[in-house]
């Protein structure tokens, strides 16, 4: 049994539905677990300074990996070996070249860290008290330990997914939150938040060894070498670097705005990433999934240089984004408190903490839209040879972001009616709320990114595509207006069905008045005579 398992993971997938399909499965599962491992953090921490602290120590680690395992990524490699396929020997000078040169950096730039890990987290963090930021330098340093083995096993991973073994490539991931809960439910109570990053770190060798483990046996197997085949490193690194540098901003901007939730209250950042991670999930469904469909196909037609094609792909990308995102948008802000009981609320996570996480989801949801449109317009303009406005686009938003949170944090008193204005209508303002700009700020910043990319598009294409979509824009606000008030009817009318002290009172309270609000917003697509919703039924 146990050598027919290891048959199937190993196993060589050629056909391309087939591999979607089972990489669609254990990214699905992956998302479970990381829901899942969210609630335990959730469960044991609620939202106290520990768990500010686990999240704070990630952000030197995490920028490590974004700058410097990313430069040996998939979508580097793989062309690479590709093109030398019919050289095995060659091939295999490369990957050893390779594989010298990353295992060289990413020592070096660890080691880096370990030592100036004080310097930055006494800078930047310095709404931490000193024992918090001796704690967060200690666990930092711990966490270095992550990026050293996830990169590794991500140029292990270019070789496994060049010799397809995508459920192999696929169970990684899992295994990786499989180590992180595992560290949460066995070693919380005695090592507390130490326990949790023994965990991650265990994840991070789970990760590397499964892929390790099979590249061991492969004939491309690699290892050090001081015959150094520079052209290619350099090529690789020149393909890499757009792909590490847009990376990069999303990363820095991640670590200052942690690093500004530090200075605003306990709770605060953890706030922050509780949110930023359940409002990752409708991200990934639509805006995610959007990208890389419409890619391929995109692609073809800039080749073809057919004007009226590519109009007729970004449109029909476009649309569908905004069809989904808009009611999606309005059914998770009316029902946000029951998404974050459902998901999280257990243990240490007391109802304070489920009403300011779901305040700041909320805000987060509502650029759900500008983000999706952000990811689509980035590949559509890969896709048409313009590589350098997706790194322009990302970092214009991401200075606007990081601005704009600066500019009202720093001036509370300016900003203090627009702070009341959006306690009130989340129903915080009870509640200490400094915390919502920060999400606020990361929206603007989506906001502008999403504009400038939709205008970088040549001038003729934007006026197409916009003629095209408008009507689209209009149907998808109405729709989602009407989305909104069918689920606030669907609560008012079952309030008192449901015990909403219970897991299942909530979740059963929320996904029927979902459901209804689902279902008006169905039946006025349906009498409009909706182009998006037509098409939708025809495929049905």
């Amino acid at each position: 049994m146990v050598a027919k398992t290891l048959r199937m993971i190993t196993s060589k997938i050629s056909g391309l539905r087939e591999a979607a399909f089972w990489l669609s499965v254990f990214a699905l599962f992956s998302q479970i677990l990381a829901l899942l491992r969210d609630r335990l953090l959730a469960h044991h921490f609620g939202t106290g300074v520990e768990l500010d602290i686990y999240y704070a120590a990630f952000k030197v680690p995490d920028l490590i990996f974004v700058t410097v395992a990313s430069l040996v990524s998939i979508s580097a490699l793989i062309p690479l070996f590709a093109r030398q396929e019919q050289e095995p020997k060659r091939l295999k000078e490369t990957a050893e070249s390779i594989f010298t040169v990353f295992s060289i950096a990413i020592s070096f730039f660890c080691i880096l860290a370990w030592f100036s890990m004080p310097l930055v987290i006494n800078t930047f963090f310095t709404g931490f008290s000193a024992s918090a930021r001796a704690e967060t330098i200690f666990l930092s340093r711990l966490l270095l330990v992550s990026p050293f083995f996830l990169g590794f096993s991500n140029f292990f991973g270019s070789i496994v997914q060049y010799e397809k073994r995508f459920i192999l490539y696929s169970l990684s991931p899992l295994l990786y939150n499989l180590g992180i809960i595992v560290g949460i439910v066995f070693l919380v109570n005695p090592l507390g938040v130490t326990g949790v990053v023994i965990g991650v770190m265990f994840g991070a060798l789970l990760h590397f060894s499964l892929q390790a483990i099979f590249v061991l046996s492969s004939s491309i197997r690699p290892k050090f070498t001081r015959k150094i085949n520079w052209p290619v490193v350099r090529e690789t690194a020149l393909l890499s670097v757009p792909r590490t540098l847009a990376l990069s901003v999303v990363s820095f901007v991640g670590f200052f705005f942690v690093a500004l939730a530090s200075k605003i209250s306990p709770g605060s950042i953890t706030v922050f990433n509780l949110a930023l991670n359940l409002q990752s999930v409708p991200l990934s469904l639509i805006g995610v999934s959007f990208s890389l469909a419409a890619f391929p196909a995109l692609s073809i037609s800039a080749a073809k240089k057919d004007t009226n094609e590519i109009v007729e792909r970004i449109s029909d990308g476009l649309r569908q984004i905004i069809f989904w995102s808009l009611p999606f948008t309005a059914l998770v802000i009316v029902l946000r408190a029951h998404i974050v009981r459902v998901v999280l609320g257990s243990g240490a996570f007391d109802w304070s903490a489920t009403r300011l996480v779901a305040a700041c989801l909320a805000i987060f949801v509502a650029s759900t839209v500008f983000q999706s449109i952000q990811l689509f317009l980035s590949r559509s303009h890969y896709a048409l040879g313009k590589t350098k406005w997706p790194l322009l686009g990302n970092l214009i938003g991401g200075i606007v972001s990081v601005a704009t949170a600066l500019l009202i944090i720093g001036s509370p008193d300016f900003f203090r009616g627009l702070l009341e204005i959006m306690a009130t209508v989340l129903n915080v303002e009870d509640l200490h709320v400094g915390i919502l700009l920060l999400p606020l700020s990361y929206s603007f910043g989506a906001l502008v990114s999403a504009t400038i990319l939709f205008l970088a598009l040549d001038g003729q294409l934007v006026q197409k595509v916009w003629r095209v979509i408008s009507s689209s824009v209009m149907a998808g606000g109405v729709t989602a207006a009407i989305v909104a008030l069918g689920s606030y009817f669907g609560l008012w009318l079952m309030d008192g069905l449901f015990n909403l002290d219970t897991f299942i009172g909530v979740f059963g309270h929320g996904f029927f008045a979902g459901l209804l609000g689902i279902v008006f917003g169905a039946v006025f697509l349906v009498l409009s005579k909706n182009r998006d919703m037509k098409e939708l039924t025809e495929r049905f």
